[in-house]
């Protein structure tokens, strides 16, 4: 597992450090870690290696710098995926990594068992990622579990909402979830199922909703009486797991 550190404070890259090695011992991974203290650094690297991991990146880099977020948005400018991970003190500043798909965020000092679990996560997703073929009335379409956005039911025609493409065919959304599972989808409405992982905010006051987010912008959706305790439940266990 490849895993990059960008802390300009060597007090705490060396502390990140030691507590990835010690959940790499624990969990008899192998393990290749760089680390630096700016951005700079930190953005050569990733354009040098499409094959990292993970990147634990401080949000209050020094003045000197570029900060955190900006360099995580640039990240993303440069079309790099890799998943990211703050580092802060003030936890409220990690507010906005929903905006460049954050997996999450550490407080200092390093809680070693939430970093254990974001971990853990970055080696569950290094699996193959999961390909379904979609049928519409005249085409088969092979789309990424990544790509779906949210999917709804409109007078019996399903609409699978996608980062390419609106698919359109005949069907239900009890038939949509048998084919997506219930590992990475969630039904919030008897007509909206939304990927978990595209969750920005909930809104946990009637009337119920659930802001998602397509890279590009805020989607509000409705959640029903019926599905709002589940969301949160599901939501809450994603977030911990």
């Amino acid at each position: 597992m490849k895993v990059v550190i960008c802390e300009d404070e060597c007090y705490w890259r060396d502390a990140l450090k030691a507590s990835i090695f010690r959940w790499a011992l624990n969990k008899n991974i192998e393990l290749q870690c760089a680390d630096f203290y700016s951005s700079q650094e930190l953005i050569q690297y990733l354009n040098a290696h499409i094959d990292i991991d993970v990147v634990l990146l401080d949000i209050s880099l020094s003045s000197e710098d570029i900060d955190g977020m900006t360099t995580a948005k640039y990240i993303r400018k440069m079309g790099n995926r890799v998943p990211i991970i703050f580092v802060t003190v003030d936890s409220a500043r990690a507010i906005d990594g929903y905006l460049v798909e954050a997996m999450g965020f550490l407080k200092k000092p390093i809680d070693e068992k939430r970093l254990s679990l974001f971990l853990d996560r970055v080696v569950k997703q290094k699996k193959p990622e999961r390909v379904f073929n979609i049928i519409a009335e005249s085409t088969i379409n092979s789309v990424r579990q990544s790509d779906i956005f949210f999917v709804e039911v409109n007078n019996h025609t399903i609409i699978y909402h996608t980062t390419k493409e609106e698919i359109h065919l005949r069907g239900t959304l009890n038939k949509v979830m048998q084919l997506l599972g219930c590992e990475n989808f969630v039904q919030i409405h008897r007509s909206y199922v939304i990927s978990k992982s595209k969750i920005y905010r909930i809104k946990i006051t009637y009337p119920y909703s659930v802001d998602i987010f397509n890279g590009h912008e805020i989607i509000n959706l409705p959640v029903s009486r019926n599905y709002i305790n589940n969301l949160l439940e599901v939501y809450s266990d994603d977030v911990l797991e």
